[in-house]
């Protein structure tokens, strides 16, 4: 799928992305990605993630806790995202600083899903712990498959796991493709 011309330059959405996280004081960058995505780089970007964390001695609940949110978002992106030139396009950044590592995710979807989305995640923020959880067994015991094989548990289980809200943002970057993202705090001390 390529509609119309791109609107702005990858390099851009990048640098713009890097410029806010330290902006919100996570000087430190672990992963910045902007560009196709197939699994042998979520392996890749998972693993690299993973072995840094170790080494900086985070504790292995923390670990899993972000590993399981890059798994979730970047499995949503190849599971949901548009192709731009028959590649699927990713944004992926891991910042930290010494209490907090921010993790954000984004990928190309239509100009139309954006009010599907907005809906679901304002509702999801708007819920305590308890209840995402709460929620969460809902949707595992309840939810339909989807034609491409989700059940509606990814921004769940990032909501959950990284028990902060999901902070999103909508990009026009074509006439029929918006770039969403969605950016998660986990804090290092829990």
């Amino acid at each position: 799928m390529q509609p119309g011309t791109l609107h702005i330059e990858p390099k851009t959405i990048l640098a713009s992305w890097i410029q806010d996280v330290k902006e919100a004081r996570f000087n430190s960058v672990q992963v910045a990605h902007f560009g196709p995505l197939n699994q042998d780089l979520v392996n890749s970007f998972t693993i690299s993630t993973e072995d840094f964390m170790i080494s900086a001695g985070d504790k292995k609940t923390l670990v899993k806790r972000v590993f399981s949110i890059l798994i979730e978002g970047l499995q949503n992106i190849l599971i949901h995202g548009k192709t731009w030139d028959n590649e699927q396009q990713a944004l992926l950044i891991v910042a930290y600083n010494e209490t907090t590592y921010r993790i954000a995710l984004g990928n190309l979807t239509e100009i139309s899903e954006t009010d599907k989305l907005k809906t679901y995640l304002d509702r999801l923020n708007a819920m305590d712990e308890e209840e995402v959880k709460s929620f969460y067994l809902e949707t595992l015991n309840n939810g339909l498959i989807s034609d491409k094989g989700g059940a509606g548990l990814g921004f769940i289980t990032m909501r959950m796991k990284s028990k902060s809200r999901l902070d999103y943002q909508f990009m026009h970057v074509s006439d029929e493709l918006m770039l969403f993202t969605i950016a998660t705090d986990v804090d290092r001390m829990q």
